[in-house]
């Protein structure tokens, strides 16, 4: 084998040596971008899911502070009537002890 073709088959193999190097790298490459693609539409899927939960919750969160307002409201409104019965038991309760002892 003469100097020449030596070169030659030297240039030849380092020339499929990167070939296949550089089919290999993109290969990796795109098993890589399909992988991070993946997780790209993972992450989005799991954003709407939150975003579809807060929704919910804030939708339960009004309806939670419209119902804590009409029982306040409510309370407020029974408060007069419990306290009279209360004042009422309170005069019964005097009043028993004395008609005992007459």
């Amino acid at each position: 084998m003469s100097f020449i073709e030596l070169i030659g088959w030297s240039l030849v193999s380092a020339a499929a040596a990167c070939g296949i190097t550089v089919w290999w790298a993109n290969l990796a490459l795109s098993q890589l971008r399909r992988s991070m693609q993946q997780e790209v539409e993972h992450w989005k899927g799991e954003a709407a899911r939150a975003r579809d939960m807060a929704t919910y919750l804030q939708h339960e969160v009004a309806i939670w502070s419209r119902g804590a307002k009409q029982g306040r409201e409510d309370l407020m409104a029974m408060m007069p009537l419990l306290v009279a019965a209360h004042e009422q038991l309170q005069g019964s309760k005097a009043a028993d002890p004395a008609d005992a002892q007459a």
